[in-house]
């Protein structure tokens, strides 16, 4: 009986050994947030909504070699449940209305990340974030989630990263597989010395004939056919304190004319604040509606404003005169600006101008031409109430001028104010 109850020990040991050696590591963060948004189109109404979001990242560690990453997000408008009739409660933003149950789990992401054997070789593969370089304020070309195999290696003071990836595919409409869905490939290069990092890269998408692609992408951004970008981005650190940043991308689809982008940066960090100078210019469609950069996504990651692309701290609001390109812009900021303990702020004031022709196609309070204008002036405070909470005010002030070319010639201003409350764990 000794020796049974000695044996049956020993194998719950060996068994036990071989459980824990193979248990993964479980780690969890994120942050949750509720908020209030108020924003006023002169002449075109108000807007006021309640709003929360939960996002939760999922980390399955097994080793330093390989990892496995999910990340769910839900959000909720106050008394607004999404859906088609008999299907309320469902999809995007819903669970809001009495009742408040729904079904609205969104899956941002979920990918594999291994290191290839006896290499300095790193493969992620799944829905994963995938940003091009941007030292200035993002990247208006492709900063988003997207089904992609990244793999990324370092070489000396070089990065290394080759992607590919597939944000549209239409062939469960029916279509055929060559032409129903958009490839995208591209190459990064970090090239990191002591004051300086200079990173060129190259993309490439074909477009099919047949993709089902977002109004948006075909009406206003020309994204057809074989469609190419090459950038490079540059930050340099020429004294202590002192960060000088740029950005340039030139992009082009088949047959139609080439646009650009082009913005830089000058910070220096105080013992007060941080302030700063930044400038940008994209380029505009000509009558013929052709000279604007194609990108991929929406464009709102070049952050110029609070207004000028995805800005916004507050809960929506997000960019509600357009993305930067067809515009140039100049704006002085300061940031980290600290009169009281546990509280910061950030002020700028910008003047922005359209880029693109009096008789291009679809003017409207996101696309100006060369004679509409605005004067916008941000202010943003946090407090940190505590470690991982903080409370957020976030004020947005356009002043317009819009040509009478222009669709909202009678907006003279764009008001938005933001309070809300940020729990990251």
């Amino acid at each position: 009986m000794k020796r049974f109850i000695t044996l049956a020990l020993a194998l719950c040991m060996v068994f036990g050994a071989a459980l824990n050696a193979s248990a993964a590591e479980i780690k969890a963060s994120g942050n949750m947030w509720v908020g209030y948004d108020y924003l006023n189109v002169d002449n075109e109404g108000k807007t006021t909504d309640f709003k929360q979001r939960f996002r939760t990242q999922i980390d399955i560690v097994a080793s330093e070699a390989l990892s496995g990453t999910v990340f769910f997000e839900i959000n909720n408008t106050w008394g607004h449940a999404a859906g088609s009739a008999g299907l309320a409660n469902i999809g995007n933003g819903s669970g809001g209305a009495l009742g408040a149950d729904g079904v609205n789990i969104q899956t941002r992401r979920a990918y594999l990340d291994f290191l290839i054997p006896s290499t300095p070789v790193k493969v992620r593969a799944g829905i994963q974030g995938v940003a091009l370089p941007g030292a200035v304020s993002g990247n208006v070309v492709l900063n988003d989630d997207l089904g992609a195999i990244v793999a990324s290696a370092s070489y000396s003071n070089v990065d290394f990263t080759a992607f590919y990836g597939r944000p549209y595919d239409a062939k469960d409409n029916g279509y055929d597989d060559s032409e129903s869905s958009v490839d995208v490939y591209g190459l990064i290069a970090a090239l990191n010395f002591d004051t300086i990092t200079v990173t060129p890269y190259f993309v490439a998408a074909n477009v099919g004939e047949d993709v089902n692609l977002p109004a948006t992408l075909v009406a206003d951004k020309g994204l057809t056919g074989d469609t190419q970008w090459y950038g490079v981005a540059l930050e340099a650190t020429p004294i202590e304190n002192l960060v000088l940043s740029f950005d340039g991308v030139f992009g082009k689809a088949s047959d139609d004319d080439g646009g650009f982008l082009v913005a830089g940066k000058a910070a220096y960090t105080t013992q007060y604040c941080v302030p700063a100078f930044m400038a940008w210019y994209g380029s505009g469609n000509d009558d013929d509606n052709e000279g604007r950069m194609p990108i991929l996504d929406n464009g709102g990651d070049f952050v110029a404003t609070t207004l000028v692309g995805e800005g916004a701290v507050g809960p929506m609001s997000d960019s509600v005169l357009g993305d930067a390109r067809g515009k140039w812009g100049v704006a002085l900021e300061a940031s980290e600006i600290t009169f009281i303990d546990k509280v910061s702020h950030v002020a700028r004031i910008a003047y922005v101008r359209g880029t693109n022709d009096d008789d291009a196609a679809g003017l409207d309070i996101e696309n100006w031409s060369d004679d509409d204008s605005a004067v916008e002036i941000d202010f943003t405070t946090t407090y940190n109430m505590y470690d991982n909470l903080d409370l957020v005010a976030d004020l947005a002030f356009a002043a317009t001028d819009f040509d009478n070319d222009n669709a909202n010639e009678n907006v003279d201003h764009v008001f938005k104010a933001a309070i809300l409350a940020v729990y990251s764990f």
